[in-house]
């Protein structure tokens, strides 16, 4: 996949027609649907695989990244479900219920599945029980990778403290990775994303960590989480509009902002794809 293959200015008019014609904004509230159907069964699934994993803590450090990202009334929803599922007595079914939580949480996956093969134009020939089991471990593989990665960089952030105290450079140390953490895990971000892209639709292709479309997706994802988390903060008045669902709105908001942007990447990589010699086999 080579972007000099194709002129900026026709990629810019393809992007745009692709954008009307596959209806990318239509999807993107499709798969707004699905994600606020998806959540909270997620969030149940990574509060049950966080026990099993060896890094402590790694939950809370999503949670505590998400933070900087996400608006505040949205992680409010997102806490609240958390707390509720802490201080609930497990039940006795236990893995049926995480089971159901999985499924559940892999519609979301699925539906982004049916969104990147409109991207490229392609049916899905696949059976069924492959895509659905694809749908369920890229659910696991993609949780389970997202808190390792956080957890791993919490505990390499307190080992890198530790030696910087002593080398008694600790406060360098300390504005560094206030810096460093970003790109680190917007790495882990773009490499979720790639892994999505690789796997979900119906084509063949040669993997590769980062792909246009993976890049400027990441780099969107998290320019306009920001700033949609400060227009909320400072300029928004969904409480006032919408009342009590006030927070379930902007979560819905930001669902729409994520799948529009990932909708967007998808759309990148099939220009430049179907633009080269060595494009994706449909």
């Amino acid at each position: 996949m080579s972007p000099s293959k194709i002129p900026a200015v026709e990629f810019i008019k393809k992007l745009a027609r692709r954008y009307s014609d596959n209806a990318v904004g239509d999807r993107a509230a499709q798969l707004t649907y699905y994600f606020l159907f998806a959540l909270f069964p997620a969030i149940f699934f990574c509060v049950t695989l966080a026990a099993y994993l060896p890094i402590q803590g790694a939950l809370n450090q999503l949670l505590d990244r998400l933070r900087e990202v996400v608006p505040a009334q949205a992680m409010t929803i997102v806490q609240d479900q958390l707390t509720n599922l802490a201080t609930r007595q497990r039940p006795h079914f236990l893995w049926l219920g995480v089971a159901l939580a999985l499924w559940s949480a892999s519609r979301g996956i699925d539906a982004v599945r049916t969104a990147l093969n409109l991207s490229y134009d392609v049916k899905e020939t696949r059976p069924f029980w492959k895509t659905q089991g694809l749908a369920l471990l890229l659910t696991v593989g993609t949780g389970g990778l997202m808190l390792l990665a956080v957890g791993a960089l919490a505990v390499g952030g307190n080992a890198g403290m530790w030696l910087a105290a002593h080398l008694h450079v600790d406060k360098v140390w300390a504005v560094a990775w206030s810096w460093a953490r970003f790109p680190l895990m917007g790495g882990v971000v773009m490499f979720v994303i790639a892994v999505l892209y690789y796997f979900l639709p119906d084509v063949k292709q040669e993997w590769k960590f980062i792909t246009p479309g993976s890049m400027i997706g990441t780099v969107l994802w998290l320019v306009a989480s920001y700033g949609f988390s400060v227009y909320v903060a400072n300029f928004g008045s969904y409480d006032k509009t919408y009342g009590s669902i006030g927070g379930v709105m902007v979560m819905m908001t930001w669902l729409y902002l994520t799948g529009l942007i990932f909708i967007i990447g998808g759309e990148i990589n099939a220009v430049l794809e179907h633009s080269s010699d060595e494009g994706k086999v449909m």
